[in-house]
């Protein structure tokens, strides 16, 4: 690594997989809430959702085998797992080893879980290449999705935004590759603008069973329980506001790109409004943003590759993704971004969850 720049490894393939159950926000039925309203603002229309039973490993797993069958890659030349995601499958141990288990993956690889939802994707895509560039392993599978656990009935803010999915990509040593940088942006002080009080050891929800019960509404007429995830929107896109602009800043410095050079910004599918909000606040050409959340919504950590492999294959026409910039933000508060060439990466399509686990 020479002044923050990654040169041995890039990601080799990327797949995602979401749940077959569709929703529609036109169905939502909230008090005072004008659905159409509602759409035109975060631009979600549908959005894919998990049935009882499947999570977001359960798409993970199946976006890494058909990855992997359609790549005819080798699942014993994995020497690596990161999985990104903010609820594991169990509290310990984390969805990195029910991948290697379910996956059969080598028991030499290196596992490790990333507390990440929307920065999630590019927080593991760094951990691989830093995995990479130690010599320590030469393929890294990185897994990253969510599934709307802990969201309350009635959090109208939450109920008609977010979608579920889980994404897979391989990170591969390559001798002479690309450079990537990266760079981040966290405040942990602002931790409560996007979190969920009850069920850590801070707040051990066996011992207070209440908060499974007594909900609260909120000054815009959410609802929720402290098991529930608390999002305070309007903080989340102030602090939005002022990091990805900086991030994205310092990944250009670092590689000595202009704007107007870059052929894809693969930003985080947060909202319609914020993403063509921090379009004009980054000073960036708004026809290399895509906006993909149309039919599936806020998928946290799986939104970057979800983003990716929609809109691949017009990639030719856009510049062959020779210079990309991802970033993703979020809980934490959180921000990360990259930026790399997607020139030799091959992109699957986005599947439909079958309901195969393992």
């Amino acid at each position: 690594m020479n002044n923050g720049i990654f040169n041995t490894s890039f990601i080799k393939g990327i797949s995602v997989t979401v749940p077959s159950h569709r929703i529609d926000m036109r169905d939502f039925h909230f008090d005072g809430v004008d659905n159409e309203e509602v759409i035109k603002f975060t631009g979600v229309h549908q959005a894919r959702r998990a049935v009882e039973g499947e999570t977001q490993l359960d798409y993970c797993l199946d976006a890494a085998k058909r990855l992997m069958n359609e790549m005819d890659f080798d699942k014993s030349k994995i020497d690596g797992v990161v999985f990104a995601t903010p609820w594991g499958d169990y509290p310990t141990p984390g969805n990195a080893y029910l991948t290697q288990n379910l996956l059969d993956l080598p028991v030499e690889c290196f596992l490790v879980d990333i507390n990440q939802a929307c920065a999630g994707f590019v927080n593991g895509f760094f951990q691989a290449s830093m995995l990479i560039q130690t010599g320590y392993c030469k393929n890294v599978l990185v897994c990253a999705g969510d599934t709307a656990t802990g969201i309350n009935d009635k959090d109208k803010s939450l109920q008609m935004l977010l979608g579920d999915a889980g994404a897979a990509a391989i990170v591969s040593k390559k001798e002479g590759a690309s450079d990537t940088a990266f760079a981040f942006y966290n405040d942990g002080r602002v931790f409560k603008a996007l979190y969920v009080p009850s069920g850590g050891k801070r707040r051990d929800s066996k011992k207070h069973l209440e908060d499974f019960k007594e909900e609260t509404v909120d000054k815009d007429g959410n609802t929720r329980r402290l098991v529930d995830s608390h999002m305070d929107g309007l903080e989340v896109m102030a602090f939005a506001m002022d990091a990805v602009p900086d991030a994205i800043n310092r990944v250009l410095k670092t590689m000595d790109w202009k704007k107007q050079d870059v052929d894809l910004y693969a930003l985080h599918q947060a909202n319609e409004i914020m993403l063509k909000t921090l379009i004009k606040r980054c000073r960036i050409p708004a026809e290399k943003v895509p906006l993909t959340l149309k039919n599936f919504g806020n998928t946290a950590g799986a939104s970057i590759p979800l983003d990716l492999v929609l809109c691949a294959k017009n990639r030719e026409k856009e510049g062959n993704w020779d210079k990309v910039v991802m970033c993703g933000f979020g809980n934490g508060l959180a921000c990360a971004a990259a930026a790399l060439s997607l020139k030799d990466t091959y992109f699957s399509e986005v599947h439909d969850f079958d309901g195969v686990v393992g």
